[in-house]
């Protein structure tokens, strides 16, 4: 079995994938600010990326590194300095460790990295992104391209790599499912703004099944979109869900202004009330098989519905 390593273990696809590779029988490392014992078959390495300080033994001896780290898009507002975090915390995270991997002259097998389907934009239209396509504009798209490029540089020394573009994941332990059901919960469940935004999605379980395959699978390298075959609009997503939760579908639409107002116009714009359809073609192409192919099946294993 493997050594792995990941950033952003703690977090919500992190704490499943961790599960997961255990169970497979993988040992793996997590990154701290502070010093941990070991637990199970997790290993703890102290590191703090602003100080650009590492535990050279994190590096050592690895097979693959999986980089989920970064700064949550919708933790804060949007200042100047909070969008830095966002870039940094995704870019500088992953330089450190390749920094160090040079340094030791002890690189793993592969590399595997989050990205966003942000990459392509928000254009709204009914245009479907393979992942040949050329990046939009916004800034969670310059987000996406960075978080990409940053690990481009360990293909210089014979990594493979696997970049996965992911969409809006579905987790009944936290993300953004509990957040869109609330106001369905207080029965004033409607679409965003015009309804009419793409929005791309993927269940948690698929995403982390689909890492796992490019962990154990050499013939997955390259650009993947991790998102679910069945494309929905914001307006069709909350009919679904409304259905699934037994709650009222309010018509007229949340204005878009006043998401601008609660969420400030860019944010509201790129998070909520915009977006691109993105093909999932090349993931089912490679041999993956969705467990949770529909936005239907999906919430009937996260609501009990």
């Amino acid at each position: 079995m493997a050594t792995i390593l990941i950033t952003g273990g703690t977090g919500l696809v992190g704490k499943q994938l961790t599960k997961k590779l255990i169970s497979d029988g993988n040992t793996v490392r997590i990154f701290s600010r502070s010093k941990k014992q070991k637990k199970q078959d997790i290993e703890f390495y102290q590191w703090n990326v602003k100080e650009q300080i590492i535990d050279e033994n994190a590096v050592k001896g690895i097979d693959c590194i999986i980089h989920l780290a970064g700064a949550g898009v919708a933790d804060k507002p949007w200042t100047p300095l909070y969008k830095k975090e966002i870039v940094r915390s995704r870019v500088d995270s992953i330089q450190l460790i390749y920094k160090k991997c040079k340094e030791l002259n002890s690189f793993p097998k592969s590399v595997i990295s989050a990205s966003g389907t942000a990459f392509y934009g928000f254009d709204n239209s009914s245009k479907v992104f393979s992942e040949e396509e050329s990046a939009g504009e916004g800034f969670l798209t310059e987000v996406s391209k960075k978080w990409e490029e940053a690990s481009a540089v360990f293909e210089n020394e014979n990594v493979r790599r696997v970049i996965y573009r992911i969409g809006v994941v579905l987790s009944k332990e936290g993300g953004a499912l509990p957040q869109l059901q609330l106001p369905f919960k207080f029965g004033v469940g409607s679409p965003m703004g015009s309804g009419k935004q793409p929005l791309p999605w993927i269940h948690i379980e698929d995403l982390t099944n689909a890492i796992l395959k490019a962990v154990k699978n050499e013939a997955y390298h390259g650009t993947f979109n991790a998102v679910a075959p069945e494309p929905l609009t914001n307006a069709q997503f909350s009919k679904i869900l409304a259905k699934k939760m037994k709650s009222p579908y309010w018509a007229p639409n949340v204005p878009a202004f006043v998401l601008h107002l609660i969420l400030g116009k860019e944010k509201a714009n790129e998070m909520l009330l915009n977006g691109a359809h993105v093909s999932s073609e090349k993931l089912k192409k490679s041999g993956f098989e969705f467990k949770y192919p529909s936005l239907g099946l999906a919430l009937e294993g996260l609501l009990g519905a």
